[in-house]
């Protein structure tokens, strides 16, 4: 009977449907049962059937047994080859019989699990001997995140890995079942992730996590407020504005928060608290509650790695301004120091001061000041982060700046013109028919005067004078109508411009004239003889009285006659025909005749007892009645007059102001191009305010 039992489960174990542990299983079962049957109940079965009888049933048993198990097989082998298709199902034939037989699947083992922090990230790393499917998911109480790799058996278990990085506490593997082993990560909360089997590298499995923002603050370091928004490694952000109430809102993608909602209330003039929580699952959200709109920046820095500086800036809360007989000083203040940029514009004068990294708190935009030279202080949030204030001048003739000792911001110190609302004549020497003195190379005198003469001017204009020119273009205007010019506007100054000449080419240098019949003369002459040859560095020849030129000795008010450089010597010359030169002996000029009234207003000063008083000059005849103070700038210019006009000389080489030289009729008129001569075209200027 045993004979008969082990005949039908050798054909169950050649079935090749079966799975191996199967079979085993199965075989063992049936032989001990049959076993116990023979012990228990084999004798009551004889006497009852036949051997025979006993025989067949034992047969029909069996085959039911090999029918349901050869179809559980298929079944499992099925659903193993659904389930796992990277390991596929291997067979092989079976000798001699022709029979199939299972062979033992290929699992892969799991050979090492590490951690590590990549740029503010936590990877952990799975490799295993071969490319393994898997599956993930997460469940509550506690919070978990599952790995299950498919197929896989671990050699050894190893201890469990701890973290503590504020999203993961520790990283356990275990031997899930006989084919799967599950890897289970301990959170700390709720967090994305992501899962990556590459295909350079099919045999790691690689789990990261977001980047972690640690913490935020808020600073208000030397008077520029900021919050700052720690983490780990380089966070990526984006900003919005929201209002009702205004907030400033920084999203932080890619991020966890590692510890709870944070609400931190602040004592500030701009920000009442700053918030950060979780908004979604893989991004971080920080608002800062504003008292008001404001602007602001945000960025990183490699020298602050990890951070993100949400930065309000210094705040700009408005202006101030005094003043004195020489300047007016105008406070911009602030609550700290920022970084100033200072511009001088001019058509119309201005001073702008650009304060970088400053948001304006203030909502007096502009301040009237009308003391003569600053008209008003305007303010304006030029652009996010630059407040630029901006100083309207009547005119500019200087400023210096300090810095606030108390830390409220800079001080800008405006002078103020010495010159501001006198009226100065130009009288640019000689032209139209009367070229003036005529140099080596050609260059004609007339010209070259009425370029020097126009750049005083404008600087002059520039400074707060009215300012009179006898001749704009290359006209005749005799001697009389020069002076009368002077008179008919009751000019404070009057100053001729020429250039010097000899009947050799030898003698060099500067000098200034003036008559004695009006005693402050002298004070102006030697003031511009000082700046000029200071100016362009050459000859000095002094200041010397000259009663035989017209022009000064008949002025009703403080005059000279400024020779620039000798026309009659080559090297001299040729520094007229230079731009740049004329430009600086315009200069010295302008430099000499605000000193002159410089020291005219200290002088007014000391004798009046700080009254504005003008000091009386010499003349009888000086002081005219005030309609005949000219009301306009322009002098009309009279028709070109026939004869020559006043060419003074140098020294005992100069010839008498009746003996003009002859017009050489053979020269053209003008001798410099016109681009010589030609004024600079004004920079453009950017507009000062948005």
């Amino acid at each position: 009977m045993a004979t008969w039992g082990r005949k039908v489960f050798t054909e169950i174990i050649k079935c090749r449907a079966f799975p191996a542990n199967w079979k085993r299983k199965l075989a063992n079962r049936v032989e001990t049962g049959f076993s116990s049957y023979l012990i228990s109940g084999g004798t009551w079965l004889r006497l009852i059937s036949p051997k025979t009888s006993i025989c067949a049933f034992l047969v029909v048993l069996g085959v039911i047994f090999l029918s349901v198990c050869a179809c559980a097989g298929q079944i499992s082998a099925a659903e193993e080859q659904h389930i796992n298709p990277e390991i596929p199902v291997s067979f092989a034939q079976s000798s001699g019989t022709g029979a199939t037989q299972l062979a033992t699947a290929e699992r892969v083992s799991v050979l090492q699990i590490s951690a590590s922090d990549k740029d503010g990230s936590t990877t952990v790393e799975i490799s295993l001997s071969g490319r393994a499917s898997f599956s993930s998911f997460t469940l509550p109480d506690p919070l978990r995140l599952v790995l299950d790799i498919e197929g896989a058996v671990l050699q050894s278990r190893p201890d469990p890995i701890l973290i503590n990085d504020g999203i993961i506490h520790r990283v356990r593997v275990g031997q899930f079942n006989p084919s799967i082993v599950r890897v289970v990560f301990d959170l700390s909360r709720v967090t994305s992730y992501t899962v990556v089997q590459t295909e350079d590298k099919p045999d790691v499995i690689c789990v990261s996590f977001p980047k972690r923002v640690t913490g935020v603050e808020f600073f208000e370091r030397d008077g520029r407020a900021e919050a700052v928004i720690s983490g780990e490694g380089s966070l990526q952000y984006e900003t919005l504005s929201l209002s009702g109430p205004p907030r400033i809102v920084v999203d932080l993608p890619g991020a966890v928060l590692a510890s709870d909602a944070i609400e931190m209330p602040v004592s500030h003039p701009q920000v009442t608290c700053v918030r950060a929580s979780q908004f979604q699952p893989d991004t971080v959200r920080v608002v800062l509650d504003l008292v008001k709109a404001t602007t602001y920046s945000v960025s990183t820095s490699s020298d602050r790695p990890g951070e993100v500086v949400v930065d309000l800036g210094y705040r700009i809360l408005g202006a101030e301004f005094s003043g004195d007989e020489k300047s007016t000083t105008v406070d911009v203040v602030s609550s700290g120091n920022p970084e100033v940029k200072f511009m001088v514009l001019a058509v119309p004068h201005r001073i702008v001061m650009d304060f970088e990294n400053s948001t304006l708190d203030t909502t007096e935009r502009v301040i009237p000041v009308g003391d003569g030279v600053v008209e008003r202080i305007r303010l304006a949030q030029h652009s996010p982060m630059t407040v630029r204030a901006v100083l309207d001048l009547n005119y500019y003739a200087g400023h210096s700046t300090a810095v606030d000792p108390t830390g409220r911001g800079p001080k800008v110190e405006v002078f103020k013109s010495p010159i501001a609302k006198t009226v100065i004549v130009i009288d640019p020497g000689h032209g139209g028919m009367d070229p003036g003195a005529i140099g080596p190379t050609g260059l004609q005198e007339k010209a070259v005067v009425l370029d020097i003469s126009k750049k005083v001017a404008t600087q002059l204009q520039a400074m707060g004078a009215e300012v009179v020119l006898t001749r704009s273009d290359d006209v005749s205007v005799a001697l009389p109508e020069r002076v009368k010019a002077a008179s008919n506007v009751r000019a404070d100054a009057f100053i001729s411009i020429h250039a010097n000449a000899s009947r050799t080419g030898e003698p060099t240098g500067t000098e200034t004239l003036y008559s004695g019949t009006v005693s402050m003369s002298r004070v102006l002459a030697e003031s511009v003889q000082a700046a000029l040859v200071s100016q362009i560095g050459q000859v000095d020849r002094g200041a010397r009285e000259r009663n035989d030129l017209m022009v000064i000795r008949e002025a009703k008010c403080p005059a000279c006659l400024v020779e620039v450089v000798f026309m009659s010597n080559l090297k001299e010359e040729l520094l007229l025909l230079d731009p740049a030169f004329r430009q600086k002996a315009a200069q010295g000029i302008t430099t000499g005749i605000m000193s002159y009234f410089q020291w005219r207003k200290d002088r007014q000063s000391q004798v009046s007892g700080g009254r504005d008083e003008k000091l009386p000059v010499t003349r009888d005849d000086a002081i005219l009645p005030a309609d005949n103070r000219a009301q306009s700038k322009e002098v009309v210019q009279p028709e070109e007059q026939s004869g020559s006009g006043e060419q003074p000389q140098s020294g005992d080489q100069s010839q008498p102001e009746d003996q003009s030289q002859s017009v050489d009729q053979s020269q053209p008129e003008e001798q410099l191009h016109p681009e010589d001569l030609s004024e600079p075209d004004d920079e453009s200027r950017p507009d000062d305010m948005p």
